[in-house]
């Protein structure tokens, strides 16, 4: 029976050698014996390639080559660097646990370059807790090729390599266009002595990297970045910055502490009918059993409880496209599967850089429910302005200047990981330097790679869009025709500053968001110029006043649309407005012609897709009502989750930069893992939220209330005074500054 198996494949392996022969013979151009082989030349109508030109050895194996045996260059570096060289070199050839754990943690041979594997990672904690006698440190050099020849490898080179095209050539001839790991950098790990420092390790390589590439006629040009080197030692400094937010902390943990005591104590006495314990009315507003009881109140009459849902399902969204960033720029396996999205979507996800506009939207309109009541009053007069605007911008800071302290001085110690000095330390020191752009609220105007706190731009751009809204406001009240023209005015100048802008840059009409931009927001003209100043953010902004004032007159003419127009008409704008929001994924062909005039139309046109969306939405809610579906976006859980969206949207990407900078190993990119890192972190960044509300938000949020407006009412725990602008029972439900 076995031989009959084998005579049997080795017939059908004659039959199949037999059918390529004929098949070369009678068509030699479709197929190629040889064809397994690297071919001789590669043509193009202006070049030839010779399978001469490329390096006899595989790039691993020149990898191989020159790190077998590498350790730090016994000449350079300081004597203690020198000291501990020898004595690792001396314990590697004896043996040693120690020394064998530091060599064993990094990988010499790299592989999956040609898929786009970014990071050859190794072990960081084998490197790492190695203490006696040598600390490890461990590196991530970065190698960039490049030929020496003067061969330009990449004319003639297809898009995605053949699967008989020469290896080298997807290396050398690697056409950087933003959408593809790139396959000529190769980034890996290293255990080094901790006495040695950045500099005398990339001087170490660059030396044997020339020694041994150098002979193929290919460059390696070694980077080693000093904050790429770690311990698992914290260095960051503990500098007076430290102690005083430690402080800081401890005291309103403390008065947190006392407040609620002394509230649950009450509480307890109360029920027991005996006389409650007086303390001071402002150490009650720090009662964590008060705010949280405060956060989950809900009243379902109140209809401006819409937004809450809508702000809930916007920073879902949120969160899923910074989980996305993040996963993009950390240490990939398999690129290739990652970069598909560039080519099949989700379109989605390439064209979310305007989900912030139901923000804007949101705050304009509620700018018009707040103001318009309190500037009404006969003894209003435009003192108020200044005072109203001086308000909002107290009641933004308590959590945001928290969130700066944080961030500059307890953040940096939460963590540890090949990337988290890169990365953590650096958002410290922006923080430590720029603090006044934020405080001035001017971050969105200075460079993106010197912004404290990320999300630092769309709290200064909120800022600036309330000193214009509250002064709009101010004239539409005394003089209604005028403020309604000017309101217009700022929405049409809006609309038209950003196709000027655009062809003026010659920039797309959306952010792209390419590997570069990713890596580097800097780098992205549209990121930098075209996204964060207000003067671009006007659209949602100025149509949401326009929309309070629409929804006023309807309501007062009792207008109602039918039922077949409020839904049909929903889905019908939906369906467009998504149409026109996907369009936008079309600018990642990078075959299609770059039009100047549709990139400029189309900047304003994104800005108006979630907007006109909103825009219809708020005008059905608040004049007919969309029934049952209302309670989709108005129940017990969205409307205190929407309370938190302010400060979930300011810790968000700092709890998601800390989660991703700790990661120690590539990962295979796949919709399980990220969707699995998107709940996770979601749910990590509401808890943060949370917390930061209770102790900080809340409390000091209704301390400046009372500060200003006046005295702690004790039957409902609110300021009272006529002079509060948020004395509505309305508008103290919703969160309104974001």
């Amino acid at each position: 029976m076995a031989r009959r198996v084998t005579v049997q494949r080795v017939l059908a392996v004659l039959v199949l050698t037999a059918s390529v022969v004929l098949a070369a013979q009678v068509n030699p151009s479709s197929f190629n014996l040889t064809a397994a082989k690297a071919p001789e030349t590669t043509t193009t109508a202006t070049t030839a390639i010779s399978v001469t030109d490329y390096p006899k050895t595989w790039v691993a194996n020149l990898f191989y080559e020159t790190l077998v045996n590498f350790t730090v260059s016994e000449d350079v570096g300081n004597s203690a660097c020198r000291q501990q060289t020898q004595m690792y070199i001396k314990h590697l050839r004896n043996d040693s646990f120690w020394a064998l754990q530091m060599s064993d943690s990094w990988s010499r041979y790299p592989n999956g370059i040609l898929v786009g594997t970014t990071h050859q990672m190794g072990v960081y904690e084998e490197c790492v807790h190695v203490h006696q006698p040598v600390q490890g440190k461990y590196c991530l050099p970065s190698v960039e090729l490049q030929t020496t020849t003067g061969v330009d490898y990449m004319i003639g080179k297809p898009l995605e390599p053949n699967s008989y095209d020469h290896a080298w050539r997807e290396i050398l001839g690697f056409l950087d266009k933003n959408y593809q790991a790139p396959r000529n950098v190769v980034k890996f790990g290293i255990c080094i002595p901790d006495s040695c420092t950045a500099s005398d390790l990339q001087t170490s390589l660059q030396r044997e990297f020339d020694k041994h590439f150098l002979q193929h006629q290919v460059k390696a040009q070694v980077q080693v970045q000093s904050t790429l080197c770690s311990t698992d030692k914290n260095t960051y400094p503990y500098d007076t910055g430290f102690i005083v937010t430690c402080m800081l902390l401890g005291i309103i943990f403390l008065l947190c502490f006392l407040s609620t005591a002394n509230h649950f104590v009450n509480l307890v006495r109360s029920n027991n009918g005996k006389k409650t314990i007086k303390i001071p009315e402002i150490l009650n507003l720090f009662s964590i059993i008060r705010n949280t009881r405060d956060l989950i109140k809900y009243d379902k009459d109140n209809e401006l409880n819409i937004f809450n849902g809508l702000k809930v399902i916007t920073m879902i969204l949120v969160v899923f496209g910074h989980k996305f960033f993040y996963f993009v720029i950390n240490p990939i396996m398999w690129a290739k599967r990652l970069e598909m999205i560039y080519v099949i979507g989700p379109n989605f996800l390439l064209t979310c850089m305007n989900l912030v506009d139901p923000f804007f939207f949101i705050a304009g309109y509620l700018m018009y429910v707040l103001l318009v009541p309190q500037l009404n009053k006969p003894s209003t007069n435009w003192t108020q302005v200044p005072m109203i605007i001086v308000y909002k911008y107290l009641r933004v800071l308590p959590s945001y200047v928290m969130m700066m302290l944080l961030t500059a001085f307890i953040v940096p110690h939460m963590g540890d990981g090949p990337f988290w000095a890169s990365r953590m330390w650096s958002e410290a020191d922006k923080c430590k330097t720029y603090w006044w752009a934020n405080l001035l609220a001017v971050s969105n105007f200075i460079e993106v790679n010197n912004q404290c706190l990320i999300a630092g731009w769309y709290i200064s751009c909120l800022l600036q869009l309330l000193v214009i809204g509250t002064v709009v406001m101010y004239v539409y009240v005394k003089n209604r025709k005028i403020g309604v023209y000017l309101m217009v005015f700022l929405l049409c100048a809006s609309m038209v500053i950003l196709p000027i802008m655009t062809y003026v840059h010659r920039a797309y009409g959306i952010v792209r968001l390419l590997y570069t931009t990713l890596e580097n927001p800097n780098s992205s003209v549209e990121f930098n110029h075209l996204y964060r100043p207000f003067y671009y953010r006007g659209i949602p902004y100025y149509a949401g006043l326009l929309a309070g004032v629409i929804v006023e007159e309807l309501k007062n003419r009792k207008f109602k649309f039918s039922m077949f127009t409020l839904y049909g008409g929903t889905v019908f704008v939906s369906a467009v407005c998504t149409w026109v929001q996907l369009y936008g994924a079309q600018f990642y062909d990078i075959n299609r012609p770059y039009n100047v005039i549709e990139q400029s139309l189309y900047s304003t046109i994104s800005h108006c897709t979630w907007t006109v969306i909103l825009f219809w939405v708020t005008i059905c809610n608040f004049t007919t009502g969309y029934g049952p579906l209302e309670k989709l976006l108005n129940n017990r859980l969205v409307v205190p989750l929407g309370r938190l969206c302010y400060v979930v949207y300011l810790v968000n990407l700092t709890v998601m930069l800390m989660v991703e900078s700790r990661q120690k190993v590539a990962v295979s990119p796949s919709i399980d893992f990220l969707i699995d890192g998107w709940i996770f972190g979601l749910l990590r960044t509401y808890f943060v939220g949370f917390m930061l509300y209770i102790f900080v938000e809340a409390p000091f949020g209704q301390l400046i209330k009372t500060l200003l407006y006046g005295k702690i009412n004790k039957n409902n725990e609110r300021p009272v005074t006529t002079e509060n602008p948020e004395n509505s029972n309305n508008i103290q439900k919703v969160s309104t500054h974001l």
